[in-house]
């Protein structure tokens, strides 16, 4: 129910939404989508079962070095310790815990476009 409140805080905070879709992901896209993150993240399991457990909205962001400048508009990935170090942060603001944060953004910059083109180019045909 805060799909409405993301999107405008994402337009408020100066980034162009260039391509939004939703997608209901199999088990198996998702691991692929997460794979980076298996033996490195300790919540690697319960990312890929919340990412299963209904629709996702993907976005593609535009901006000015959208990586780099997003990544810290998203805040860190616990929101626990985004409300503490980062308080107008998304993911301070939307987060509920580490599994359900309210928004996935990479971590590693140029990973950015794989992961856009994963979203619209491989799942949309």
């Amino acid at each position: 129910g805060l799909t409405g409140k993301i999107i405008k805080a994402i337009l408020d905070g100066g980034f162009e939404i260039s391509a939004l879709q939703l997608f209901n992901m199999e088990r198996a896209n998702v691991e692929e989508f997460y794979e980076i993150y298996k033996g490195v993240v300790a919540e690697y399991a319960e990312m890929v079962t919340e990412l299963c457990s209904g629709p996702c909205i993907a976005l593609e962001i535009r901006q000015l070095d959208p990586q780099n400048v997003f990544r810290d508009f998203c805040g860190p990935s616990d929101p626990e310790i985004a409300r503490h170090l980062r308080p107008g942060t998304l993911r301070a603001i939307f987060g509920k815990n580490k599994i359900q944060n309210a928004v996935h953004c990479t971590d590693l910059p140029e990973d950015g476009l794989l992961e856009v083109q994963y979203f619209f180019k491989i799942l949309d045909n």
